[in-house]
């Protein structure tokens, strides 16, 4: 059944239930960090094979299912995709609840990963159908924020139930509603008609993924886009698995109290930093489309110092204080940046881009960033820095990962200039004409 893409009601309608599935797949994938330091200790874990479980473990499912899920996102398919991997890694967060060994934890996890493999594509893909161009970064920010209510769901669900009763029991409460969502959309989730129409046959190739990402990234302003965005990626994932840790590790804090703090600051204040910086961009775009990717770059530049200065210090107060604008900031670039890339490619090939961009986001920036800060973490508790006391080697290790986010400012910046450039001989040729 479809729907009128005219119809301001039915777009709602849409974009609140695949915000909803997306909350819940970042509530199913982030209830992991609260409970990481009791599934830690009830299996003598080290932090590389933490590492390994919060983000590789959910990154592997990405080289399997990835690409083959988003080329089977189109009109007709799209509905079965959503609430089939909606359900699935429904039900493997809940069987992370019954797991009784590290090896049994990481299959499940694999499983979790499902839902972002085949769930992302698909659901962009309706979103753009849906929404007409001028106002497609604010609808992709506000889908976008609703990873941070997920990550507020897992914070304050997972803080408050697994210091009641447990991370078993944290992990059964956040499975569970995802199951009754997907009923909820077999019912109530229509595809766009358009995008439901059959398109006129051409004797054009199909695309194809190395089609697309090689014409991605022959263009400089896009590369430049991709790499700040994988890096930004990298930073917040790794952030994101570590920090409940780090809190109870590095400042003693209970694991109700980190789980309310970062509900408050990363899911309240991130998802509506991430929706106004959609918001925001669609405006400065009017006036120039390079300052979408200016304002980018600058908040990371602000951002990064205090997240460094957050992790060093020794003050508990003036770490949660410092914590507050890079916590709120993760999300910034999303909205831009899926916009800036989704004008590059023509409406078929949308569901295939966002594969590429979801594979590398999750390989690169969830697969390493944790695993990455595990790997540094352990690695400076070998005997070769004796002098690093046990607790702080996992500070170090965040502190170091904020350089990679510095890094991403620099191509955002980069993004900005060569599109400023690129409009500017645009314009010199434009009057050249006029005068010609």
């Amino acid at each position: 059944m479809s729907k009128s893409l005219n119809s301001s009601s039915f777009s709602r309608q849409l974009l609140v239930l695949l915000t909803g599935g997306f909350v819940l797949d970042h509530l199913d994938r982030h209830i992991l960090s609260i409970t990481l330091n009791q599934i830690g200790l009830e299996f003598q874990l080290n932090d590389l094979q933490l590492g390994t479980l919060s983000g590789v473990a959910f990154a592997v499912v990405y080289v399997v299912l990835g690409f083959p899920l988003a080329r089977m996102t189109v009109p007709g398919r799209r509905k079965t995709i959503i609430v089939g991997t909606l359900t699935i890694w429904s039900m493997m967060t809940a069987l992370m609840a019954v797991a009784g060994s590290y090896a049994q934890l990481l299959m499940a996890r694999i499983g979790v990963g499902v839902g972002e493999a085949g769930y992302t594509p698909a659901a962009h893909s309706m979103i753009i159908d849906s929404f007409p161009e001028k106002k497609r970064a604010s609808a992709l920010a506000a889908f976008s924020a609703g990873s941070n209510i997920g990550v507020f769901f897992a914070f304050i669900l997972g803080g408050i139930v697994a210091a009641k009763f447990g991370w078993r029991a944290a992990f059964l409460v956040a499975g569970v509603p995802g199951i009754l969502l997907a009923l909820v959309m077999v019912f109530r989730l229509y595809e766009p008609k358009t995008a439901a129409e059959p398109q006129e046959t051409t004797s054009a190739p199909p695309p194809t993924y190395r089609g697309i990402a090689r014409r991605l990234l022959r263009d400089r302003v896009t590369r430049h886009v991709l790499i700040g965005s994988l890096l930004a990626a990298m930073v917040s994932y790794g952030a994101l698995a570590w920090v409940p840790m780090f809190l109870a590790r590095s400042h003693n804090l209970g694991i109700t109290q980190i789980g309310i703090f970062l509900a408050l600051v990363i899911g309240i204040g991130g998802g509506l930093t991430t929706w106004f910086a959609g918001v925001l961009s669609d405006r400065l775009a009017a006036k120039g489309a390079s300052r979408r990717m200016t304002f980018v770059a600058a908040t990371i530049l602000v951002a990064k110092p205090l997240a460094i200065t957050a992790y060093l210090t020794d003050s508990a107060a003036l770490t949660l204080t410092m914590f507050v604008l890079p916590a709120m900031a993760g999300g910034i670039y999303l909205g831009p940046a899926f916009a800036h890339i989704y004008h590059q490619v023509p409406p078929d090939e949308k569901p295939m881009t966002t594969a590429i961009m979801m594979f590398t986001l999750n390989l690169i920036g969830l697969g390493l960033g944790p695993f990455l800060v595990g790997l540094m973490s352990e690695t400076l508790s070998t005997q070769a820095f004796e002098s690093i006391a046990p607790r702080d080697t996992l500070k170090y290790a965040l502190a170091a990962l904020q350089f990679f986010g510095l890094w991403g400012a620099y191509h955002f910046w980069r993004a900005a200039a060569l599109m400023r450039q690129t409009q500017k001989i645009a314009q010199s040729r434009q009057s050249v004409e006029t005068q010609t």
